[in-house]
């Protein structure tokens, strides 16, 4: 319930049924924080889930977070409106939205529009809906005018139902609502309550409902007394939560704070005892004269118990039987007898408690600060008041509770049980009673050395292992957890505080460890935290291991002898090897400067026929022109027009010899920075006029190209073979394009990739062919792979593969675009090494 709508009617009502509050210290505290789990410490409210989860939201984060007592879980939340959340038994989210509801579903947040929510925050209401999940997909709704019921079973068709409207002159406006443990359901009003009896999950519109001054405790309970942020040493608070075991919940700025009933609570009223002193019984005289009897104890059997500074006396069976001290070997000083349900006996002294089994007394606990009195509950438990706390032995266990667990104050004087069977302590600053439901639940216990993953020792090593606790919402802190642990078949240990565990002389073989915790209230973890391992000998004892070792070594012994061997060989025949392998890189190289200086010669030869109609030409017309002259002496203007076209052919057939020789001269890789117009108009004045009738060859020439390093030979070589492969490629209409252009990177997926990246110029050859089949594309450039091999035209398969090569000298890229029935592209990519990419960008602007 949310208590910062605290009415003036509502408190006056139930303040009066609530128990008085006593100042208690902030250790009854618990925080819950990011070292716990939580998203965020700033926490904007908290609401109970109906599995007893507690749910809140942040103020800097969107998760809604889900504590167990244990754990902490996150969901997403539903976005920028962080309202509170509310559960249905079946684990349905629910929250309120400006403009109605918004449910968990299947992992994302899906909206409802409710119009009276809506209508509510529109007036500028901006207190929160209260809402109450009954079961899957339906929700109650409270708004200050009235209780309305909303079903989604069907997500798609949605009801809203009206149930109750507020009545000003009865109860007032509504403020909450409370399940009582009878199930009926309550409405918390500004001037009252009311309830209505039967099954919430079917609530009616004709519902009967009564208004009632009879609250039930739970309802009661939920009215208390509010910490403010100066007691928790906080900035701010948020929201609050009380809960109907007492248990109060307050969301922070610095975190989830948690104040639950502690198992000793103060009492400001003393019970009746039921342990009354026992009368002096008359003894025997020579009982009477042996010390000076002062604790009497009679069992339920009949026997009688004396105790002195130095002695105990029995009574058993009308005989008696005496116990003295010798060398402080025995109870001293005793102070009290007290009786288990078996019939066994204890005692104490100022310091230790003794148990008698029969024949004599031994130990049961020592070390105490000052024991003060000595008491045997109705169930067994055995009570010891102490300076330094109340012990209790319980099922062969030990535990203290001093102020921690909410006594006064850990001098204890005397505890005892009243006729309802409750224990109440007297302290030095008070009493107090013992409320063992107030921590029902038992801690979780983890092995810390389980999460390191070994699982294996060597015999004789010591094992430590350690382990951790934590009890349900932190009820007993962690450090004050204890934890008792088994390995094997053996018996529990004692529950003591130490979180490690030595094992030591472990035999061989597989082993398991087993440890608990127990919480202050006595309440131990029932599934142990268990820890399987392995006791290994050590290597050099293991006889097969040794065995194998020693094999081992031999053959590694043997084949290293055997690589030693191979190794004087192998570097014995290391410079022959090096001397083949240099003769063999000669001849290769040899060999590959002939097949370039051969592909050139080939293409030489296929122009040879061309270049011959070329010069006949030139040479017909020089003849023809000279008969002229010598029949025209005496005419000059005709002598020099024929002078003018002999000069003419002269120049076309020096630049025909001198493309030639240029073409066929063995560069070596001779680079120059040149034009690569010039070089592209070169190649095309080797074609001649024979091939140029036959072939219609275009040449467009991207303007203000920057000068490039290259081999001139090379380029023209690859651009012969690109132009007499699209040539061979073509049978009727002959047209061959080739293209000059600037590019800034080559595109990618191309064949070959330029040895440098950045800008190169481009040079395409384009037919008008039948184009390459795809499952022959990937193969062109592979050595003697051709598709010629069965037509007359027969080709060997070496052109584009020295095509591939000679690219890869000029350091260039190739790409081919291709489609069948339309042609191919062949285009070389040449990389520009004289000059950074933005100057040649530059100079291409400056020149165009």
């Amino acid at each position: 319930m949310n208590l910062s709508v605290a009415l003036p009617f509502v408190a006056t009502m139930l303040l009066a049924l609530v128990p008085p509050l006593y100042a208690q210290s902030t250790n009854r505290w618990r925080v819950f924080s990011r070292t716990d789990g939580l998203p965020d410490n700033a926490c904007l409210s908290v609401t109970p889930g109906a599995s007893g989860n507690i749910l809140v939201r942040h103020l800097r984060s969107t998760e809604i977070s889900i504590l167990d007592g244990y754990d902490i879980t996150t969901v997403p939340g539903p976005g920028l409106y962080r309202r509170r959340v509310y559960e249905s038994p079946g684990g349905q989210l629910w929250t309120v939205a400006p403009d109605g509801l918004q449910e968990f579903r299947d992992g994302q947040w899906v909206s409802y529009r409710i119009d009276p929510i809506a209508n509510h925050f529109g007036s500028g209401q901006t207190n929160d809906v209260v809402l109450l999940a009954v079961r899957q997909g339906r929700v109650l709704i409270l708004l200050p005018d009235q209780l309305l019921q909303f079903e989604a079973e069907d997500p798609d068709h949605p009801n809203l139902r009206l149930l109750r409207r507020a009545d000003p002159a009865s109860i007032g406006s509504f403020v909450d609502l409370q399940v009582a443990r009878d199930g009926d359901l309550w409405i918390i009003g500004t001037k009252g309550l009311e309830k209505t009896a039967g099954p919430l999950r079917n609530l009616r519109s004709d519902q009967s409902w009564i208004a009632t001054d009879d609250v039930p405790p739970e309802i009661q309970g939920t009215q208390v007394e509010l910490p403010s942020a100066d007691e928790l040493s906080v900035r701010k608070i948020y929201d609050t939560l009380v809960q109907p075991d007492g248990v109060i919940w307050v969301a922070t700025s610095d975190g989830l704070f948690r104040r639950a009933p502690q198992i000793w609570e103060p009492e400001s009223t003393l019970p009746s005892r039921t342990n009354q002193p026992m009368p002096r019984p008359a003894l025997p005289d020579h009982v009477e004269r042996r010390a000076n009897w002062n604790v009497f104890h009679t069992t339920r059997s009949g026997d009688l118990w004396l105790g002195s500074a130095n002695e105990i006396a029995w009574r058993h069976e009308n005989s008696w039987r005496f116990f003295s001290s010798t060398n402080q070997i025995g109870p001293e000083e005793v102070l009290g007898f007290a009786e288990a349900l078996d019939g066994r006996i204890w005692c104490a002294t100022p310091t230790q408690v003794w148990h008698f089994d029969g024949r004599n007394w031994n130990i049961l606990r020592g070390s105490f600060t000052r024991i003060n009195s000595l008491y045997a509950a109705h169930d067994g438990t055995l009570w010891v008041a102490s300076e330094d706390g109340a012990y209790r032995y319980t099922q062969g266990n030990w535990i203290v509770n001093g102020p921690e667990d909410g006594l006064p104050s850990p001098a204890v004087r005397e505890i005892f049980e009243d006729a309802t069977g409750r224990i109440t302590a007297i302290t030095s600053r008070g009493a107090a009673k013992f409320r063992v439901e107030a921590d029902p639940d038992p801690p979780e216990t983890s092995l810390v050395t389980a999460d390191v993953g070994e699982n294996s020792f060597r015999e004789g090593s010591m094992l430590t292992l350690s382990f951790r606790g934590r009890d349900k919402w932190k009820h007993t802190t962690t450090g004050r957890l204890l934890f008792s642990y088994r390995w094997d078949d053996r018996e529990w240990t004692q529950f003591q505080d130490s979180r490690e565990a030595p094992l030591a002389d472990l035999a061989l073989g597989k082993h398991y460890f087993q440890v608990r915790a127990m919480d202050r209230n006595g309440n131990i973890d029932l599934s142990p935290a268990q820890f399987e391992f392995t006791i290994v000998v050590p290597w050099y004892r293991e006889t097969r291991l040794v065995l194998v070792l020693s094999v081992a070594l031999g053959i590694a012994l043997f084949f290293a002898g055997l690589a030693m061997n191979r190794h004087r060989r192998l570097k014995l025949s290391y410079a022959e090897v090096e001397r083949k392998v240099t003769e063999r890189t000669r001849e290769l190289e040899m060999a590959n400067q002939e097949l370039l200086h051969s592909q050139k010669m080939n293409a030489l030869g296929t122009l040879s026929a061309g270049i011959a109609h070329d010069f006949n030409n030139i040479l017909s017309i020089i003849k023809g022109s000279t008969q002229i002259i010598e029949d025209n002496l005496d005419k000059p203007e005709k002598i020099r027009t024929r002078l003018d076209r002999i000069k003419t052919v002269v120049q076309q057939g020096a630049g025909i010899v001198e493309a030639m020789l240029g073409f066929s001269r063995n560069s070596d890789q001779q680079t120059e920075l040149s034009d690569v117009n010039t070089i592209v108009s070169d190649t095309l004045k080797l074609l001649g006029d024979r091939f140029l009738r036959e072939v219609e060859v275009k040449f467009q020439r991207a303007q203000g190209l920057p000068r490039i390093a290259v081999a001139r030979d090379f380029v023209q070589q690859v651009l012969l073979n690109f132009i007499f492969n699209a040539a061979e490629a073509m049978t009727d209409r002959k047209q061959i394009t080739l293209t000059t252009r600037f590019v800034e990177a080559p595109p990618p997926g191309i064949i070959l990739s330029p040895a440098q990246n950045g800008s190169c110029i481009a040079i395409s050859v384009k037919d008008s062919g039948s184009g390459i089949a795809p499952e022959n594309l990937s193969r062109i450039f592979e050595p003697f792979f051709t598709t010629k091999a069965m037509s007359a035209r027969r080709g060997t398969g070496l052109g584009l593969s020295m095509v591939y090569e000679l690219a890869k000298k000029l350091e260039a890229g190739l790409a081919v675009e291709t489609a069948v029935g339309s042609g191919s592209t062949f285009t070389l990519f040449l990389p520009i090494k004289s000059e950074p990419a933005r100057l040649v960008q530059s100079e291409i602007q400056m020149r165009s």
